[in-house]
């Protein structure tokens, strides 16, 4: 009875997972190298594989001369998401990719990505930010603005917290604008409580029509570009041939999709210039 696999257990599952992930990605998996990863005994991992197959009939086929499992022809995962860094994680071992998240550095022979500068903001405005937040209260904040090149205090009401790919910003209200507005966070250089605590509760924000509908981006290749251009595209971005990517995104978020998508219609100046050697 101890070797029986439940896959309502978590530890169980993890190991399906892992069965999964090295014949999807690996293309084969040995008993011994699930005895050696988990710490289980041959005949748990054996349970393990058989509970497997019963999961997701079909995937496997035993291999009898080299003794393991193989990914069959047109093997589907049941158990998890494929993700590209979750394969470089598990099959590409190095101390630094442990460590850091894929998306911002990896050190290995086979792999290399690009560091970007570390937008981050600081702990404490983070830590304000965040409580402001979950308990509806006011902050004040010390913001540094690209357009106008100052530093100005401002009171401001978060409401939600977005990404655009790069960095996090404050979506919230402003009460010297008057309008909703984005604070990126590593902007911010000092933050603080109104000095007046019974004005720490605001008064009901008006709805931020821009983050609560959402819009569908709707984008093709350039037509100056040939053919053979907008094939490979088509191919990079999944779009069938002649056909329309559509990207569902909350309208306060739409210019920040647009960027990343390289169809800026903010037509910003650079930030930045390559410095001369």
């Amino acid at each position: 009875m101890g070797n029986i696999t439940n896959e309502e257990n978590w530890a169980a599952q993890e190991r399906l997972r892992a069965i999964e992930r090295a014949v999807w990605w690996r293309g084969w998996v040995k008993r011994k190298s699930l005895q050696q990863l988990f710490g289980v005994s041959l005949a748990q991992a054996s349970s393990d594989l058989q509970k497997y197959q019963e999961l997701n009939p079909g995937a496997l086929v035993y291999d009898l001369s080299r003794k393991r499992y193989e990914a069959a022809e047109g093997m589907a995962c049941q158990l998890h998401l494929p993700q590209l860094e979750d394969a470089i994680r598990c099959f590409l071992p190095s101390k630094y990719i442990g460590q850091l998240p894929v998306s911002v550095q990896v050190e290995h022979e086979m792999v290399a990505t690009v560091g970007l500068p570390n937008r981050k903001g600081k702990d404490l405005v983070v830590r304000m930010v965040m409580q402001s937040l979950l308990n509806g209260q006011k902050l004040k904040l010390q913001y540094w603005s690209v357009s106008s090149g100052k530093s100005t205090w401002r009171e401001i009401a978060p409401a939600g917290l977005g990404h655009d790919g790069y960095r996090w910003h404050a979506r919230a209200w402003c009460y010297k604008n008057g309008d909703y507005r984005d604070f990126v966070l590593s902007r911010i250089s000092a933050v603080k409580l109104p000095e007046d605590i019974s004005e720490a509760k605001g008064e009901p924000l008006p709805a931020d029509e821009d983050w609560e509908t959402f819009v569908t981006v709707k984008l093709k290749p350039n037509s100056e570009l040939d053919e053979n251009s907008r094939r490979a595209i088509e191919l990079d971005y999944g779009i069938r041939k002649n056909g329309v990517l559509k990207l569902e995104v909350r309208r306060a978020m739409r210019n920040y999709l647009l960027e990343h998508m390289r169809v800026s219609e903010l037509n910003l100046p650079n930030h930045f210039e390559q410095d001369k050697p």
